[in-house]
């Protein structure tokens, strides 16, 4: 049996749910049937190794690993030990393992299941199979709202683990803020081996609002972590997103944001640290529809051993964007002659008042600076270290949010005292 037909066929009910959503449900894995896998024939999906899951069918978990569970959230949890946090086990909201406690009066934060109507944006926005998939065995997530003018003084972070090898697990999500509200929202992907983590969130910004969103993917050897955001900004909000992928087999992050009204901003600082077999691949696709919009995006990638980087940056102006101010830039370091990168920077624009410009270097780490080091007694693994993070700490340095700021450089520090990067170079 095909894993497409395995999906169809495991394929059911929830005791509970309503009707309107399993009909959404039904819609979905209908859609994933006549759409299957995307194929390599597909621009976006091309450089990413859709083998893994078409060679079997990652369904539902059956067992939780407790034990497990509360390891993984624990090391998760340390990066941001001041938050609130809310923890997915599974794909299932987890109390036990979850701390809100003095969260501000009028928020709104939920588990997805509790209120699934809040992520109809994403079961009406299915662009290929897998979004279809997540839809039709999605099982909970997170419902956010932050009421107008409320900013928030500690971040929210949002824990997936996924414990059971061989088994997937699907999450949808939605965070709202209304106008003038702030906030710093991290999600922490961690899968274990062989698992299959696919997470969907849908962002809304009302005027004047300001969300900073971690995406951070840590995982064991063999998982697959994916996650897909569509973000929906309005007039003179801002979305400042950090993709940062230091784990996992295969990971990959999608962004697509809409600068929809007049001053709207994007901010993208994001990396991949990659060694092993690893494959890292980031997307983001914004698009400026408002008057004297704003786009700054810095990608850094650095890859290691037999490792492969991918990023695919996209930014399109369509004809009112006019004044847009769109800038991205993208810099990998290759540490072995067997490592890859690819990076794929592209501008469509249809206005004719815009400053929009895009590069991409690739390269490896400066010999000279290096030997310097060395020459003033360190390793050549402690010399390699300090280089690697100075070179990918620029990009915490753009992050205006403490905690998220904090919580990337931590992920770094963990990430480059790893064995695996102390290859020597």
């Amino acid at each position: 049996m095909s894993a497409v037909a395995a999906y169809v066929s495991a394929f059911a009910p929830v005791a509970g749910e309503p009707d309107w959503w399993l009909a959404q449900r039904r819609a979905a894995i209908t859609a994933f049937e006549r759409a299957g896998f995307p194929s390599a024939q597909d621009e976006l999906w091309r450089l990413t190794d859709l083998k893994p899951l078409t060679a079997q069918a990652f369904l539902p978990p059956q067992a939780v690993d407790g034990a497990k569970a509360a390891a993984m959230v624990g090391e998760a949890a340390s990066l941001l030990p001041d938050a609130w946090r809310f923890v997915l086990v599974d794909g299932g909201f987890a109390p036990a393992l979850s701390d809100l406690a003095g969260l501000p009066e009028g928020i709104t934060l939920a588990p997805t299941h509790s209120r699934p109507r809040a992520v109809e944006p994403l079961t009406a926005l299915l662009p290929d199979g897998i979004a279809a998939l997540g839809v039709a065995f999605a099982r909970d997530g997170l419902v956010l709202r932050i009421p107008a003018g409320l900013v928030l003084e500690r971040p929210i972070h949002l824990i997936s683990v996924q414990t059971e090898a061989g088994r997937g697990t699907h999450t949808l999500s939605r965070i709202d803020l209304e106008g003038g509200a702030q906030a710093e929202v991290i999600e922490t992907y961690m899968g274990g081996a062989g698992a299959w983590l696919n997470a969907a969130a849908h962002v809304s910004l009302a005027s004047g609002s300001h969300l900073t969103h971690g995406i951070f993917v840590r995982s064991e050897a063999g998982a697959q972590v994916f996650a897909r955001v569509s973000a929906h900004v309005e007039k003179a909000a801002r979305y400042s997103a950090s993709p940062v992928l230091v784990g996992a087999q295969q990971s990959r992050v999608d962004l697509v944001i809409d600068l929809a009204e007049d001053h709207a901003e994007a901010d993208v600082k994001g990396l991949y640290l990659l060694s092993g077999a690893q494959r890292g691949q980031v997307l983001t696709e914004i698009h400026h529809d408002g008057h004297a919009t704003r786009t700054n995006e810095l990608f850094k990638g650095v890859a290691d051993d037999h490792a492969h980087g991918i990023f695919q940056g996209k930014i399109a102006v369509t004809e009112r964007g006019q004044k847009t101010d769109a800038q991205m830039q993208s810099r990998v370091l290759l540490l072995s002659e067997t490592a890859r990168a690819d990076t794929k920077p592209e501008l469509e624009i249809y206005a004719d008042d815009v400053k929009c410009s895009h590069g991409a270097t690739v390269g490896d780490i400066d010999a000279n600076a290096l030997f310097y080091l060395m020459a003033r007694g360190l390793s050549r693994v402690e010399a390699r270290r300090l280089l690697l993070r100075a070179f990918l700490e620029e990009v915490a340095d753009g992050i205006d949010a403490p905690a998220t700021q904090a919580a990337v450089r931590a992920l770094l520090g963990r990430a480059l005292d790893t064995p695996a990067q102390e290859v020597a170079a």
